[in-house]
C-alpha cells in the first residue's frame, strides 16, 4: 500500500542516452585507445579467436606489446571485480595475439589513397608508433626517425626481455610498417639531423622521443663508482651491453623501473636485491601482480625509507646507503601524500651497488643546443652535448619554465621556438601543437613518465590533430572533432549467458617456476592455453546488455525482484524519486505509481528477471555502437559483434601485406 506520508527523496532520475549506455561498458571506457575489450572477450569465449584478435588489434598499434606488459586500466574498471576478481583482459589480449601469429594468419590493413602530404615522426615508441599508423592509414607519407637500432622505444630499452620478448615488439613495429610507414633507425635528431631540417623536409613533424633520461636524486655520494641509474641499467641489459652487477644491490624507487631493475639484477648475478621506497606498498604505482612476482623472485622490500647519503668505502666505491625513516604527510604536488622524515631514525643498509629509479625526464636533446642545456638544468644525467655554431657554455642557463632564447632581432636562435614548463615542452592540449607552426609533440616527451597504453592513446589523438592541420584547418577548427554515436538497441527475451559464468573464478595466469627464471630472456609469464582462455572469456558480464522494463505493461507483481540473485531490482514509492527528465512529470501523475529501481552496477545479466516476468514486460537490451567523426573516419571503433572490419572508412582499400 502506498503511503501518503511525505517520504525523503532518495533517487534522482535522468534521461538515458547512448552515452550513458556506453559508459556502462567500463572496460572500454577505461582504455585510452577505446579497445572493445568486452567484444573480444565474448568472441574468445566462443572460440572465435581470429575475430577477437581483429577487435583487439585495430584500435591499438601496440596490441602485442600490451598483451604482455600493459598496465591494464581496463581491468581496474572491470565490473566483474564487484563479484570476485576482474577479467584478465591483458592476458586475454596476449592469447589472441599469440594465436593469430602462431597460426600464421594474414594481417589485412586498410590504407587510403595518397594525400601527397609528408609527416616526420621522431621516436618509434608507443606514441610515435600510434601516430604513425593512424596518419599512414589516412594516406599520408610517414617517416619515423629512431635513434635506437630498432623500434619500440621505452619498451625496447626499458622493459626486460623476461617480461617482453623482443620478437613481440617487432610484431607491432612490423604491423605499423605494413601501413606504409618508413622507419629510419640509428638516426638521432639533434646529432645526425636537426629538428629544423626535418621541418623543412616534411609538411609537419611530431616529436615523440619519450622520457627515458634519468634525473639525479641530488643525494650526497650519488656520483660514486657503483651508482647507475635504473633507465641506464635496463638499457644496457636490454641491448646486450656489458653490465657489471654488485653482490648486494639496492634499488631506490617504487615504480616499474625499480621492479624491473631489481629482478634484472638478480638475473645478472646479484646475491641480494632490495627495493627501498619512501612510501608504503599502497602508494606504489605498480599493480599488485607486479609486486607479487617481484617478491616471489626473492627481491626484498624496505618501505617508508628515504635516502640521505650514498656512503663510500675505503676504496672509494659504494659501501652502503644511509636512509631515514619516513611517515606519510599531506599530499604533495603529485597529489600523493608526501613522505616526511622521522627525526633521529637514520639507518644504513650495506651494499656495493645502488640503482636509483626515482625520476625520469624528456629527451630535450632533440631541440638542439638549448634542449641539451635544459636537460642539464633539470638534472638529467646524460652528458652529451650538441653544438651547432657555438660552444654550449655560451648559452645562458635556461629556466625550467619559459621559452627558447631569441637573438637581438627577436628571432629564435635555432629557427624554432618552444615554451617550457617544469622542463617539458608545452603544447596546446587540444591540438598537440607547439609554439612552432607545424611541429607537434606527444607522449611522455610532454607528459613525463606514463604508461604504454596512455602514450598510444595520446599518439592516436595527436594523429587526428595533425591530419586536420594538414587539411588546412587552424584555430578552433583544429581542435578535436566531435564523436558521433550511432546506436542500435536490440530487445531480447532469450538472452543467454555462458554456462557457469557466474561461478567460474578468474583463471590464474600460468607462470614459469622459479628454477626457469634465472636467464634474462626466459619468459616469466607462460600465458593461457585454449582451455584457460575460453574459461576466462566466459566470465565477462557482457555489460553492453541492460535490463529494460516496459512500465505500462508491468503489473507490479514483484517476481523479478524476488528471483534476482544480486538484489538488483526493487520497488519504491514514486515520492522517493525526482528529476527533470521528460518522463518524470508523466510518471508522477500516476495515482498509484511505483518506481522500479535497477542497480546496473550489480547486475550480472543472468536473465532470470526476463524469464520470470509473467507479462514479458522485461527485456535484456543489447547495445551495438558505431562511433565516428563527421569527416567519415572511424576513430573510436566499437564494432558490432557480428560485423568485423572497418566501418565508415571512405575510399579505403584493403591490403594484404
Amino acid at each position: 500500500m502506498i503511503s501518503d506520508t511525505a517520504i525523503p527523496l532518495r533517487f534522482q532520475t535522468a534521461e538515458v542516452g547512448v552515452d550513458w549506455l556506453q559508459c556502462n561498458i567500463e572496460c572500454q571506457e577505461g582504455c585510452p585507445v577505446n579497445t572493445n575489450c568486452r567484444g573480444y572477450l565474448m568472441l574468445a569465449a566462443e572460440g572465435r579467436f581470429e575475430e577477437g584478435y581483429i577487435l583487439a588489434r585495430d584500435p591499438n598499434p601496440v596490441a602485442a606489446i600490451c598483451g604482455y606488459v600493459c598496465s591494464a586500466p581496463c581491468e581496474k574498471a572491470c565490473r566483474r571485480a564487484d563479484i570476485d576478481k576482474p577479467l584478465a583482459i591483458r592476458a586475454m589480449k596476449r592469447f589472441l595475439v599469440d594465436w593469430h601469429y602462431g597460426n600464421n594468419m594474414p594481417d589485412n590493413v586498410i590504407v587510403n589513397p595518397p594525400t601527397g602530404r609528408s609527416v616526420g615522426i621522431i621516436g618509434a615508441g608507443p606514441a610515435g608508433l600510434a601516430a604513425a599508423k593512424e596518419l599512414a592509414s589516412w594516406g599520408h607519407e610517414v617517416h619515423v626517425y629512431e635513434a635506437l637500432p630498432s623500434g619500440g622505444g621505452t619498451t625496447l630499452i626499458g622493459v626486460p626481455a623476461f617480461r617482453l620478448p623482443r620478437d613481440v615488439i617487432e610484431l607491432d613495429v612490423n604491423w605499423v610498417a605494413k601501413h606504409g610507414v618508413q622507419f629510419h633507425y640509428n638516426v638521432e635528431v639533434g646529432r645526425d639531423v636537426t629538428l629544423e631540417q626535418l621541418r623543412e623536409r616534411h609538411d609537419s613533424v611530431v616529436v615523440a622521443t619519450g622520457c627515458m633520461y634519468p634525473v639525479a636524486m641530488n643525494t650526497p655520494g650519488e656520483e660514486l663508482d657503483g651508482v647507475i641509474y635504473g633507465v641506464d641499467f635496463l638499457k644496457r641489459a636490454n641491448l646486450g651491453q656489458p653490465q657489471w652487477v654488485g653482490d648486494h644491490v639496492i634499488i631506490i624507487g617504487g615504480g616499474y623501473t625499480a621492479m624491473d631493475s631489481s629482478r634484472t639484477a638478480l638475473r645478472l648475478g646479484a646475491r641480494t636485491s632490495t627495493i627501498v621506497y619512501r612510501r608504503g606498498p599502497e602508494e606504489m604505482v605498480v599493480d599488485e601482480e607486479e609486486i607479487h612476482e617481484t617478491h616471489f623472485e626473492g627481491v626484498k622490500f624496505e618501505y617508508f625509507s628515504s635516502p640521505i647519503e650514498v656512503l663510500a668505502g675505503e676504496d672509494g666505491r659504494v659501501s652502503g646507503v644511509k636512509f631515514v625513516r619516513t611517515q606519510l604527510g599531506p599530499p604533495d604536488d603529485s597529489g600523493r601524500r608526501s613522505a616526511e622524515p622521522i627525526p633521529n631514525s637514520e639507518f644504513v643498509i650495506p651494499c656495493d651497488m645502488v640503482i636509483p629509479c626515482t625520476s625520469q625526464a624528456a629527451d630535450n636533446n632533440v631541440l638542439g643546443e638549448y634542449g641539451a642545456k635544459l636537460n642539464r638544468h633539470v638534472g638529467v644525467t646524460d652528458t652529451r652535448t650538441v653544438v651547432e655554431g657555438g660552444s654550449l657554455s655560451s648559452w645562458r642557463t635556461p629556466p625550467m619554465n619559459g621559452s627558447t632564447p631569441t637573438d637581438a632581432a627577436g628571432r629564435p636562435m635555432n629557427g624554432l621556438s618552444f615554451d617550457f614548463k617544469r622542463g617539458y615542452v608545452t603544447i596546446n592540449n587540444d591540438t598537440f601543437g607547439t609554439t612552432s607552426d607545424g611541429i607537434f609533440a606527444v607522449g611522455d616527451f610532454v607528459t613525463g613518465p606514463a604508461t604504454i597504453i596512455e602514450a598510444a592513446g595520446l599518439g592516436r589523438r595527436c594523429a587526428r590533430a595533425v591530419d586536420r592541420w594538414l587539411a588546412g584547418l587552424r584555430g578552433e577548427e583544429l581542435e578535436e572533432l566531435p564523436v558521433i554515436n550511432r546506436a542500435v538497441i536490440t530487445q531480447s527475451l532469450e538472452h543467454d549467458m555462458p554456462r557457469f559464468y557466474e561461478a567460474t573464478r578468474r583463471q590464474e595466469i600460468p607462470m614459469a617456476p622459479p628454477e626457469l627464471r634465472r636467464d634474462f630472456t626466459s619468459l616469466v609469464e607462460v600465458g593461457y592455453d585454449t582451455r584457460g582462455a575460453i574459461a576466462e572469456g566466459t566470465r565477462c558480464l557482457q555489460c553492453n546488455h541492460n535490463i529494460n522494463i516496459d512500465g505500462p505493461r508491468c503489473i507490479l507483481c514483484g517476481l523479478c525482484a524476488d528471483v534476482c540473485p544480486e538484489g538488483v531490482i526493487y520497488m519504491i514509492d514514486k515520492a522517493q524519486v525526482g528529476g527533470d527528465d521528460p518522463e518524470q512529470e508523466f510518471f508522477q501523475s500516476w495515482p498509484r505509481g511505483i518506481a522500479m529501481i535497477i542497480d546496473e552496477e550489480r547486475c550480472i545479466r543472468c536473465n532470470l528477471c526476463v524469464e520470470r516476468c509473467p507479462t514479458n514486460c522485461i527485456t535484456m537490451d543489447r547495445l551495438e555502437l558505431e562511433r565516428f567523426t563527421p569527416d567519415g573516419k572511424v576513430l573510436l571503433e566499437s564494432y558490432k559483434d557480428n560485423v568485423l572490419g572497418q566501418i565508415g572508412q571512405q575510399a579505403g582499400t584493403a591490403v594484404d601485406r
